[in-house]
């Protein structure tokens, strides 16, 4: 009896220590548990993403022109007033030109002058010629002849050079339309002394405007010259516009790092004009290869424009955090794609309380989306 008691004291002394050690590490594995970061997490997915890029863009005159006059005069005659369609070569403005036309007037009179003594001086020519061939005049008397309508002949075209020149300096007073348009500016009005160079009149051509957008250098490649566009104008609700892609500007802006994108979009109704902002779909390349992607919301942007994932990593019950770096690529319906980082499909990341992460952070999940 008495070695009976001891055995079962003894074995209530081990299992009560065996007790306590098990109900320590539980008590350990909850306050571990307890003291883990709350978080949210999403599996990273491997699938294809919508070939399209949406972006903003301004509406702008293909060609625009400030017009002046290549000399120095009076307004005498405007044409024109603000909002006036002009075609090609339409007079818009007129100086004060009667000194030039008094000038063309005198140089005119001059070249008649000279085509009188060209025909006399042929007229001479020919009498001589035909009097050195009867041996009735000497050959110096035809040379001299010969010489004065030579002579004649040169005055004849510096007389002509002058009347050109005189006429081209009367055109120069007068403003014409170098395309058609609309006058989006009036800068003088009659009886103003203008200068050369002096900013009369503003033309912007209407029939065919150029939108511009910036275009992300993670898109350069993915976007040709000649693709298709769709535009939005908020001028236009519920109407979707096509358009071709014309030009792709390889001089990239230094502080965006993006690139000029031009759309040539015809306006034969004048429905659109400069300055309206413009929705732009762009469809890309190479989007029907599967590629990785995460929600928009479990992206970090760190203060130097980096991103970075918060990744999961390890056994249930002993859960923690590393970083992930990544390079992004398209965006669409609030997914992003993933180009390059140490991430695979499956992969589990910090959706909601990413903010709160720091490497080897241990967490706890309470839901997966």
């Amino acid at each position: 009896m008495t070695i009976a008691r001891v055995g079962c004291l003894g074995f209530s002394r081990i299992g009560f220590g065996l007790l306590l050690t098990l109900s320590a590490g539980l008590v350990s594995g909850l306050a571990a548990a307890e003291g883990a970061a709350p978080i949210t997490v999403v599996e990273v997915r491997l699938a294809t993403l919508q070939s399209q890029v949406k972006l903003s863009g301004s509406v702008e005159a293909r060609r625009h022109s400030v017009l002046s006059a290549e000399v120095a005069g009076l307004v005498s005659e405007l044409l024109v007033d603000e909002g006036d369609q002009v075609e090609f070569g339409d007079p818009l403005l007129r100086l004060r030109a009667q000194p030039s036309q008094l000038q063309l007037s005198f140089e005119q009179a001059g070249r008649r002058r000279a085509d009188a003594d060209v025909k006399l001086g042929r007229l001479k020519e020919q009498r001589q010629g035909e009097l050195l061939q009867s041996q009735a005049a000497a050959q110096g008397s035809y040379d001299l002849a010969e010489a004065e309508l030579n002579r004649a002949i040169a005055d004849r075209a510096a007389a002509q050079a002058s009347v050109a020149r005189a006429e081209d300096d009367l055109q120069r007073h007068l403003v014409k339309a170098p395309f058609g348009g609309v006058i989006s500016r009036k800068q003088t009005e009659l009886g103003s002394w203008v200068r050369p160079g002096d900013p009369l009149l503003m033309l912007d051509e209407l029939a065919q405007l150029r939108i511009t957008a910036a275009l992300p250098q993670r898109y350069f490649n993915l976007v040709k010259e000649g693709g298709e566009a769709l535009l939005q104008f908020q001028a236009l609700p519920g109407e979707t516009l096509t358009a071709t892609i014309s030009r792709k500007v390889t001089a990239a802006n230094p502080a965006s790092r993006t690139f000029p994108l031009l759309i040539d979009l015809p306006n034969p109704e004048g429905r659109m004009a400069p300055g309206m902002s413009v929705d732009i779909t762009l469809q890309l390349i190479g989007g029907a290869e599967p590629v990785l992607q995460v929600p928009a919301d479990a992206l970090v942007r760190q203060a130097n424009g980096s991103v970075l994932l918060w990744k999961v990593t390890g056994q249930a019950g002993q859960l923690q955090v590393v970083p992930a770096p990544v390079v992004l690529g398209r965006s669409q319906g609030g997914w992003v794609e993933i180009v390059s980082g140490p991430l695979a499909a499956a992969d589990q990341v910090v959706e909601q309380g990413n903010e709160r992460m720091r490497p080897g952070l241990p967490v706890r999940i309470l839901a997966q989306h």
